[in-house]
């Protein structure tokens, strides 16, 4: 136990000197976590040079924008995200250039080139190639009218290639594969239905050959006839120029409306069943819940469906009254700030964020309230009411009660002097309620860090995200009940306490936590600046006073937790900015959009 905490506090002396920009690019440990800022220290130009050459390139030819962004997709859904697919072949390395997928199709290896020769000369051997994919294709979409975002940086470049990942049936999903095939494909990499309809709206700019879509005019199915989901004026078209033999290598506009202008005419385009490429046409043929998603990004072009402007013309005070609400309350009990921001989280780590917590039991279901993780702690359900209640007067019927939950969260975060973040709405709501998933799906206070770290995995939260939404924890209380086994009986030994908790916060807490009663006895989370949303969380648990098990073990059992930890602890805006990322990639949990769900009209029960 000594040498365990010997150990422990001598990774810490030398993290303290450390060079923090440096430790996930320096380090022989793959810990896999990536932010914005990683190369503001070391190469401080490197985003503007990338922009500035992908500028160039775009303008002189607007196609460039689809093939760099392609470029980042074919090199992701390989080997990952490692600069792989720009490997030449040498010695006993083949190229993924050679696959099917990318031979005579990949293009824009020259521009990559370029950016890497600018930014050697900017900052030698600093830069990622890998990283330069991700910022091309941010900066393509950008340039071609779409949205942008901020990258996350910090990869590193593979040292060899994979030929056969790259034509593996299993790996790049091509225009020709099933509907379920592709699913399966995206699903394999951690992505979603949501992913996959959302990301194949990159064809919205870009061409694709002849040979891509022959199939479709001539010998669909293999019986010599052409797809009938296929326009067939639009086939005609298509077919002057695509011949049944010949003409293979003919480009055609993948969005035959706006092919240079990223928006969401393709989506459009499907529903008229010109969609170009069988891959494509299937987002509408082949499943109702990717066609209901089509229609909505038909009127709402945004990642996951939702958009942060989506009440602008419904309900033009939706935020404003939520926001009103939030503050009234926290201004009466400062501890509500933090039981807001919980009641998100705990909705979203379920079935999604659906505002299936809110529902209380009825004859047909049994409440998310009576779960191990609420019962007895979940709390501000009544304020909640009162936004539902004042928007319901506002405009009836129009604003979710899971969206009301996400603003929440937010004003409560900023009110406690947090940072601020849009909230992407268009949430509906979740006509049941799951008591189970509640008892298993929540990370708990006792859990391990790898139990933690798989709830959050199976949600799409990396580590960053675990990381940083733990530090919500900075604001509010937890019960003894939640601790006591750290002071009294940790792993299961009755007689000591948990060696990762500082002795002397161990006897001040056990004044007010003793080993029998006092189990609903409150204790401030962060015992520095209980009400104050900052980075004292992180801080703490660099001297082993985290209050709980699932908080001291991101310092104690994960050597990339910790770096994230001290990161965090040394600087309050990156925290700061990551934490509200997280919260965005949290909210897109799941959402229900579209026709599934519902609004309710009172959040404790499901609409008659």
């Amino acid at each position: 136990m000594a040498k365990i905490l010997s150990l422990f506090f001598m990774i810490i002396s030398l993290l303290a000197f450390a060079p923090i920009l440096c430790l996930s690019s320096k380090t022989n440990y793959n810990y896999s976590y990536l932010y914005p800022q990683f190369y503001d220290g070391s190469c401080p130009k490197a985003k503007e040079i990338v922009k500035s050459v992908v500028a160039k390139a775009v303008a002189k030819e607007a196609r460039m924008a689809a093939s760099l962004l392609r470029l980042h997709f074919h090199d992701c859904f390989v080997k990952g995200c490692d600069a792989s697919v720009l490997l030449d072949s040498s010695g006993t390395l083949i190229s993924e250039k050679l696959s099917n997928t990318n031979m005579n199709s990949a293009r824009g290896f020259e521009v990559i080139d370029e950016i890497k020769s600018a930014l050697e000369k900017e900052c030698p051997q600093t830069v990622s190639c890998a990283d330069i994919l991700t910022l091309a294709a941010r900066d393509s979409t950008v340039l071609a009218g779409g949205p942008s975002w901020e990258v996350p940086l910090g990869r590193r470049d593979a040292r060899d290639a994979s030929i056969s990942g790259s034509n593996n049936c299993n790996n790049i999903p091509a225009q020709n594969n099933t509907f379920s095939a592709i699913l399966t494909k995206f699903k394999l990499k951690g992505l979603d239905l949501v992913d996959f309809v959302t990301l194949s709206g990159s064809h919205t700019i870009g061409k694709a050959r002849c040979t891509s879509f022959k199939q479709r005019l001539y010998n669909q199915s293999g019986k010599n006839l052409p797809d009938y989901t296929l326009d067939k004026k639009y086939a005609a078209q298509l077919s002057t120029k695509c011949p049944k033999f010949g003409g293979d290598q003919n480009l055609f506009f993948l969005d035959y409306v706006s092919p240079t202008k990223f928006d969401n005419n393709y989506y459009k385009n499907l529903l008229a069943s010109k969609g170009l490429l069988n891959s494509d046409q299937i987002l509408v043929t082949k499943n109702e819940t990717s066609l209901e998603l089509v229609k909505f990004k038909t009127k709402y072009y945004v990642y996951g469906c939702l958009d942060p402007q989506f009440y602008d013309l419904s309900c033009p005070k939706a935020k404003e009254i939520a926001k009103f609400v939030v503050s009234k309350a926290v201004a009466k009990e400062a501890r509500m700030a933090a039981s807001l921001l919980r009641l998100h989280f705990h909705d979203c780590f379920v079935k999604g964020c659906d505002a299936s917590l809110l529902l209380d039991s009825s004859r047909t279901i049994i409440s998310e309230k009576l779960s191990n993780a609420n019962r007895n702690s979940a709390r501000g359900f009544e304020v909640i009411d009162e936004i539902k209640c004042a928007l319901e007067k506002e405009c009836p019927q129009i604003v979710s009660c899971a969206d009301i939950l996400a603003l929440a969260a937010r004003d409560s975060t900023v009110l406690a002097g947090g940072p601020s973040w849009e909230v992407p709405l268009g949430r509906r709501d979740s006509r049941e309620a799951s008591l189970s998933g509640s008892n298993n799906d929540i990370p708990a206070p006792n859990n391990t860090f790898d139990t933690i770290f798989t709830k959050f995995n199976s949600r799409g939260l990396d580590l960053v995200d675990l990381v940083a939404l733990s530090g919500a924890h900075t604001i509010g209380d937890s019960r003894c009940i939640s601790f006591k086994q750290r002071l009294y009986g940790q792993s299961g030994n009755y007689y000591f306490p948990d060696y990762s908790l500082d002795r002397f916060y161990g006897a001040q807490l056990s004044t007010m936590c003793p080993r029998f009663g006092g189990d609903q006895n409150l204790f401030f989370l962060d015992y520095v600046s209980p009400t104050k949303f900052d980075n004292n969380y992180f801080k703490n648990l660099l001297v082993l006073r985290g209050l709980l098990n699932s908080d001291q073990v991101l310092v104690t059992q994960n050597m990339a937790s910790l770096q994230l930890v001290t990161l965090y602890a040394q600087n309050n805006e990156i925290f700061f900015q990551q934490f509200a990322k997280s919260m965005v990639k949290m909210g897109n949990i799941s959402p229900l959009t579209g026709l599934r769900g519902e609004i309710r009209k009172n959040c404790r029960i499901i609409n008659n």
